[in-house]
């Protein structure tokens, strides 16, 4: 016998919300509710229509019984990295390094990081830093340390015969 009854309120609440829902987000997890209570499935088989897994649905259906349908609808929540800065607000904490990389100065990314933490007031992983130079289409060049069709034998020959030329 499944853990939670749907009450028949609850019932109508589900398939009223379903057939409003906005996206294929808020959808499947109304599926996965209907599933249960319609069909009487089993968290294994739920998960194979909807595609998610079976933990997944059990977190959807119990997050319905403690929270109602605004703990289920409403935008996909996202993870702990947050952007401190907007767009523009990074363009302008660029615009000094951008300067200095036009001159053919080397950018350090700690004196970045510095200013990006001074910015907003605390400190963050130099990750953080790497993710913006990357929002903003910057890469690392670093010069080779030689040709690849090189051939070492000759330039030690060039250097002997140039050498006694003088």
């Amino acid at each position: 016998m499944p853990k939670y009854q749907f009450s028949e309120a609850q019932k109508e609440e589900i398939l009223e919300a379903s057939k409003k829902s906005k996206n294929t987000f808020e959808y499947k997890r109304l599926q996965c509710l209907v599933l249960r209570f319609e069909k009487n499935m089993k968290l294994h088989e739920i998960s194979e229509i909807v595609g998610y897994n079976y933990k997944a649905v059990g977190n959807i259906i119990s997050k319905y019984f403690v929270e109602g349908l605004n703990g289920i609808l409403g935008e996909k929540r996202k993870g702990g990295n947050k952007r401190y800065l907007s767009v523009e607000e990074e363009n302008s904490l660029l615009e000094p390094y951008l300067k200095k990389a036009e001159q053919g100065k080397m950018l350090i990314v700690a004196e970045i990081n510095e200013a990006y933490e001074k910015k907003i007031g605390h400190s963050v992983l130099a990750a953080t830093v790497y993710r913006m130079l990357s929002r903003h289409n910057w890469r690392k060049i670093v010069p080779r340390s030689k040709h690849p069709k090189s051939k070492p034998e000759e330039q030690e020959a060039y250097k002997k015969n140039h050498g006694q030329n003088k």
